[in-house]
């Protein structure tokens, strides 16, 4: 036996070489079990998700035509991920907390390994409207699914996707073009958590994901839905069998970068407490999607993202 650093005996060599691993059908050989969260046939099964969409509004000048298409769509997203859904229309803000209060009740979240909440409507900074044009303020989704209120999703992926406006500016200033090229950085220092004996985050494991920045519109087309929701739908089916959600995300960010429209608005991932890699289907579980025995993604039509004038939120 040779020592360390050096080559091994002769006897203990091979003659021919180990034949090639497939790495296509198990985790990537830089992510070890610990970084990802544990995704498994049965926990894919009994995934569930909330979806609420206020399309309808007590003052009728305020609806919002063409949200029935991201409804559809997201719900042609959420089956083709596994996810059960609890669909509400309309809600006040009053019923929106008692959806969400009743959700997090949900027997379902026991055994699912995440869930996706997903709320469309008019809004400002830090609120949504419910169709009695009330806020309901987004900080309530976050502590009716946090750790203490919903121990059953504890150290579980809680995905947060809000279609709504932040504010009444427009996404987009004019700058000289010599200037687009310069780059900035984050220089502030990390985070850190102190971890204590017998205590747990009472918020931890959330990503959320709004259609805008604070304070800037957010745009829908009453022909079609929302670009916001055709590139998360688009992304996210294409890509869920190998990035994570973090990387799905960016690149939904990305199709908005160079967007061909005067109306501009880039999405915005916020209030990340993710620890480790979601995947949707990690490793060898993208065979429950791409392999011809599991169940099939089924595709949706929708027109081309739209460069047209569109009305806001």
């Amino acid at each position: 036996m040779g020592k360390i650093g050096q080559p091994c005996d002769r006897r203990w060599q091979r003659s021919t070489p180990d034949p090639p691993v497939d790495t296509g059908k198990y985790f990537p050989l830089n992510y070890i079990f610990f970084q990802i969260y544990p995704v498994t046939e049965y926990s894919i099964s009994n995934r569930i998700a909330l979806l609420i969409n206020i399309r309808h509004f007590y003052d009728l000048k305020s609806n919002r035509h063409g949200a029935e298409y991201d409804a559809q769509a997201v719900l042609n997203l959420l089956y083709n991920l596994g996810y059960a859904v609890v669909y509400y229309q309309d809600l006040t803000a009053q019923e929106i907390d008692e959806a969400l209060i009743r959700f997090s009740k949900h027997r379902k979240l026991f055994n699912t390994d995440s869930v996706f909440v997903v709320l469309m409507s008019h809004g400002d900074l830090g609120t949504i409207r419910g169709s009695d044009l009330k806020n309901f303020e987004i900080d309530k989704i976050y502590e009716r699914l946090n750790t203490k209120n919903c121990p059953a999703l504890m150290n579980k992926p809680k995905v947060i996707i809000i279609q709504a406006c932040r504010g009444e500016n427009e996404g987009v200033v004019t700058v000289d073009a010599s200037r687009q090229s310069m780059g900035t950085e984050n220089t502030g220092p990390p985070s850190k958590n102190i971890a204590k004996v017998g205590k747990v985050h009472i918020e931890k494991d959330f990503i959320g994901f709004h259609s805008s920045t604070p304070h800037t519109y957010s745009y829908r087309n009453p022909e079609y839905g929302s670009n916001f929701f055709h590139y998360i739908c688009d992304v996210i089916l294409t890509g869920c069998c190998q990035d994570d959600i973090e990387e799905l995300f960016k690149k939904v960010m990305q199709q908005f970068e160079d967007f061909p429209s005067e109306q501009k608005q880039m999405p915005t991932k916020e209030r990340d407490t993710l620890t480790k890699h979601f995947y949707l289907f990690p490793g060898k579980y993208h065979c429950l999607v791409c392999a011809s025995t599991g169940p099939q993604i089924q595709t949706y039509s929708v027109k081309k993202a739209s460069q047209k004038p569109v009305f806001t939120c």
